[in-house]
């Protein structure tokens, strides 16, 4: 083989190298700031509903339209069926809207 087939290896095999050494420093970075947000996720809740003051949900019956205003849990979002059930006809409850019961800022 000549020189330039053993530059070319020796050249691809840096480059190679490199690139796996950034890819192994960016995942151990990104690994750090994914285990971080999960733990405040998990954080969050175990202090339960009070966690996040004055947000609530709506629940509602798809069938009927029974509704009712509970706390928001963490993890929830519109249009997520809920284990709670109607108390009219059994049915599962869907979040059907999500807010803040705290009064807004106003300014001058």
């Amino acid at each position: 083989m000549s020189f330039e087939y053993y530059y070319i290896t020796v050249v691809s095999l840096v480059i190679f190298v490199v690139a796996l050494l950034i890819g192994i420093m960016m995942n151990n970075r990104y690994y750090r700031v994914i285990k971080e947000s999960l733990t405040q996720v998990r954080e969050a809740e175990l202090k339960g509903p009070s966690a996040i003051g004055g947000d609530v949900e709506v629940l509602t019956c798809p069938r009927c339209g029974y509704s009712k205003t509970i706390p928001y849990r963490l993890g929830d979002y519109v249009g997520k069926v809920v284990d709670e059930t109607c108390p009219n006809d059994g049915e599962r409850l869907v979040v059907h809207a999500i807010y803040s019961s705290r009064p807004a800022e106003q300014s001058l």
